[in-house]
């Protein structure tokens, strides 16, 4: 019987189905382009096109941003039972300072005209029930305003703050050199702070001036500080500096963090130090870790405003950002806190040091490790120290207060206020001791 071999029927596209393959077409044809769109958006796709993209942030978020610039160096909480204190301790000082701070950014937002007061009522407050806390340096009120408490930036300064129950009310208090001011607040006692501040047991801290009614040697010392029970065991730290001179490796991440897109062969020799120029911007760097930036005309580093120049916490949260970008490769233990800012004719003058573990660092004659000035609406100057600390995992011996209140007058320095410190002069070993500050 002969095989017939058929030849398989094609269906023939009607009118309707050629209208729905040409749809599936269009729709093909939306997704990939869609899809082309999206991955020419990566940085990546933007390198193959030789478009410039700036430098990834490598900061925190920023919120532990501005928790991490204005975290204290020492706490301290009293209760109905008494005082409960911390210092020198970088995990314990922030772990109270968190449980704590949501008051003092409630205070600082609801805080009413402030108002001088003596030495006399500032220290009736530290023995109300409340929370104290010391800074390095005095940094500016308005960043505590803005970044802690969202309400009206305070003017000023404070080397430390004070958040306290007088019986009646909540004030805010803060401590400038020998000047002591307060605000009545809105923050709730009874229902909330007082809640908050009966979770700290005593732990046999207290302050020179109470400690000096029994014991004059401790009255040679500026009345707010903070002494804790036992002596604080620092760390020593091994110290190093980057070499942006002989290391090209070094100086090359340097300029990727601060989007310098000039090469290590732009960099010319400037006195021992090496210099680039890029778009009327100059950047000088050392063998020792020293960077200095001036701007041309063109604003490299904007700092954002909704005027025509930034308002104060503004531009120190800018400068805090790029100081952590331009350090992350040599940071290491490292935290850099915010201390200090000046009005100048045009914007300001801003400063941070660093501290390590807890213990505030302090970097060459001047003390501070960054310095930005910022004018009109751009960072125009930066002066930075870049040094990596790595611990030895050996402790040192430190003297107690005590003993350290009884050597003050051979201490550095020729002040009252006794803090610990480090003190970096760029040698390669850094131990802590006691430091005597106005």
């Amino acid at each position: 019987m002969a095989r017939h071999n058929k030849v398989p029927q094609v269906a023939k596209a009607t009118g309707k189905r050629r209208v729905l393959e040409i749809g599936k077409d269009l729709l093909i044809a939306a997704l990939t382009c869609s899809a082309v769109f999206l991955a020419l958006q990566t940085p990546m796709a933007s390198q193959v096109r030789g478009w410039v993209t700036p430098p990834a942030p490598t900061s925190q978020p920023v919120a532990q941003q501005r928790s991490e610039a204005l975290m204290p160096y020492g706490i301290a909480a009293r209760n109905s039972l008494g005082l409960y204190g911390a210092s020198y301790d970088q995990a314990l000082v922030g772990q109270v300072f968190e449980q704590l701070s949501p008051y003092l950014g409630e205070a600082l937002a609801t805080a009413g005209a402030p108002e001088k007061m003596t030495r006399r009522q500032w220290q009736a407050l530290l023995d109300a029930p409340g929370f104290y806390c010391v800074f390095q340096g005095t940094p500016p009120l308005a960043a505590f305003s803005t970044w802690l408490g969202d309400g009206e930036a305070l003017t000023g300064k404070a080397q430390s703050l004070l958040l306290a129950w007088d019986g009646s009310g909540v004030w805010l208090a803060w401590r400038d050199g020998s000047d002591f001011y307060r605000a009545q607040t809105q923050v709730d006692y009874e229902g909330h702070l007082a809640a908050a501040l009966e979770g700290f047991s005593p732990n046999g801290a207290a302050f020179a001036y109470a400690l000096a009614r029994t014991d004059e040697t401790y009255g040679t010392l500026d009345p707010d500080v903070l002494v804790l029970i036992t002596a604080p065991q620092p760390q020593v730290y091994t110290a190093a500096s980057p070499d942006f001179v002989g290391d090209g490796e070094a100086l090359e991440q340097l300029l990727k963090a601060l989007g310098f897109q000039s090469g290590v062969g732009s960099a010319y020799e400037a006195g021992g130090d090496l210099a680039i120029n890029e778009s009327g911007d100059r950047l000088r760097v050392s063998s020792g870790g020293t960077v200095t930036f001036r701007a041309g005309e063109d604003a490299r580093y904007p700092v954002a405003s909704a005027g025509s120049r930034p308002r104060l916490e503004e531009a120190a949260l800018q400068s805090w950002d790029l100081l952590n970008q331009a350090a992350a490769p040599w940071k290491g233990e490292t935290v850099f806190v915010l201390t200090g800012a000046e009005e100048t004719a045009g914007g300001w003058i801003i400063t941070f040091h660093g501290r390590l573990n807890g213990v505030p660092l302090l970097t060459g004659r001047e003390g501070w490790c960054a310095s930005f000035t910022v004018t009109g609406q751009a960072i125009t100057d930066f002066t930075l120290t870049l040094r990596t600390y790595t611990s030895s995992g050996v402790t040192s011996l430190v003297p107690g207060e005590r003993l350290a209140a009884a050597a003050r007058r051979a201490l550095p320095g020729n002040g009252r206020r006794l803090t610990l410190c480090y003190s970096d002069s760029g040698g390669p070993t850094l131990t802590a001791g006691w430091v005597s500050e106005d």
